[in-house]
This record gives structure tokens, C-alpha cells and sequence, in this order.
């Protein structure tokens, strides 16, 4: 059930973006404001008493106190899933659906056709319009998204980094030597050869959630990183 779980995952975020249900709710600002550099901003530009516009300052890409980490070669997944930067922005699991920053909106998958019982669901995410991952949702209900639960994100994006781990960059070499020898490897079909597995799965509760805390790296045929998967659900 794990690994047909995964593959549905990779086949999504392969897919097109016509398969999609709708777009998110209004319960979150579909436009994005930019300032003069090109960082997406909170408010749009508003004119000062002088007649000329100003805009507010860019959303922080840093947190405050950086998220923890282990030693080299160690993994935890506890602080996996607290470093997980994609295009620059910390994203930190589990979170709710609609707490991400400004300039992340996000595309749901059709649950009929993928087959997500109620109270599932997937979403594509996308940051300043550029397409970065999927995420897997919990309490995931029409009209709701915004209060479902993101359990697990997967990126294929060279821009983004996972407690070290760049898709498209890394190799099997920088991922044992970021996070030590795999609890299990996989062969995979196309367009992924094996991947690496840390961590620990329950399988799928009764709601079809997949509880599992743990990371999952594919490889391409040349030994290098295709895809990064992070899952946070077991309570």
C-alpha cells in the first residue's frame, strides 16, 4: 500500500495541470503583490502622501531562530521535517493548508479521480505562480482545504532543499552522508530506479491516511536525486 501510495504521488506531480479540480478557495488571495526586487509582498502598492507608490515590506524567507538540526550522517526525522526550504522558503510539516506565506497558492487534485476518500486530499503547490511540489492532505473537506492538515510534501524542484538534499543535484553519496545509510531500499520502475527509505510506517489508517514519519529519496538511473518525499502523521 506504501510504495502504491508514493507512486500515485510521482504520477501526479508528473502529470498535467489539467487534471485538476479547482482552483483554492477565496479564503486566501488569489493575487500576488510584488515589490520593486520581485519579492511577493502582503498588500499591493499604495501611493504615499507625495502622490507615489510604495509597497510593504517583503515577507522574511528566514525564521527568526533557525529549526534545529542533527549530526552529519544522522537521521530524525523530527528535524527533517523542520528544514524543508523550497524557492527559498522554510516550509515546516505538519501544517495547515492555509497558514503557508504569502505567494503560495496551491491547485487540488480531483478526489474521484485519484481516488481520495473524503477527508482526503492532494494539492499541486505553487510559489509566485511557479509550479514547486505536492502536498497530501488530512481533514480535507469542500470549502474547508484551507483548515486540512498537510501531512506530506514532495518536490522534484532543483531549487529546493531538503535537510540537505537537492532533487536534480544530490547524489546516493550526499544522501548517505546527510542522513546515513537507508532503513530500506526499493527498486523502482521509470522514470525512478530505486529510492532510499528512513524512517518508520504504520500503513494507511481507516480514513486511507498514509500514517508514516519518514523520508523517502528516488533516484534516477545515474544515481542522482529525482524526487524528495517527507511524511509527518503519525501522532
Amino acid at each position: 500500500m506504501k510504495k502504491a501510495i508514493i507512486l500515485l504521488l510521482c504520477a501526479s506531480m508528473l502529470s498535467a495541470a489539467g487534471c485538476m479540480e479547482k482552483k483554492m478557495p477565496e479564503s486566501k488571495p488569489k493575487t500576488i503583490y510584488y515589490d520593486d526586487n520581485g519579492n511577493p509582498v502582503a498588500t499591493p502598492p499604495r501611493k504615499n502622501g507625495e502622490g507615489e507608490l510604495e509597497t510593504q515590506p517583503p515577507v522574511p524567507t528566514e525564521p527568526t531562530t533557525p529549526p534545529p538540526t542533527a549530526p552529519e550522517g544522522e537521521f530524525d526525522v523530527d528535524i527533517v521535517r523542520q528544514n524543508i526550504y523550497i524557492k527559498g522558503q522554510l516550509v515546516q510539516i505538519p501544517v495547515k493548508l492555509g497558514e503557508f506565506p504569502v505567494g503560495w497558492t496551491y491547485i487540488l487534485y480531483d478526489k474521484q479521480k485519484y481516488g481520495l476518500e473524503e477527508g482526503r486530499g492532494m494539492a499541486k503547490m505553487y510559489y509566485c505562480g511557479e509550479e514547486m511540489g505536492t502536498v497530501m492532505l488530512d481533514n480535507c473537506y469542500d470549502g474547508k482545504e484551507d483548515e486540512s492538515t498537510v501531512y506530506s510534501i514532495s518536490t522534484s524542484e532543483s531549487d529546493s532543499n531538503i535537510y540537505g538534499i537537492t532533487p536534480r543535484v544530490s547524489t546516493v553519496e550526499d544522501v548517505k552522508a546527510h542522513v546515513g545509510e537507508p532503513d530500506e531500499v526499493q527498486e523502482m520502475e521509470k522514470p525512478f530506479k530505486h529510492m532510499f527509505t528512513y524512517g518508520i510506517s504504520e500503513g494507511t489508517d481507516e480514513n486511507g491516511v498514509l500514517r508514516a514519519n519518514m523520508l523517502d529519496v528516488s533516484f534516477d538511473e545515474n544515481g542522482v536525486v529525482e524526487l524528495v518525499s517527507v511524511y509527518y502523521s503519525i501522532k
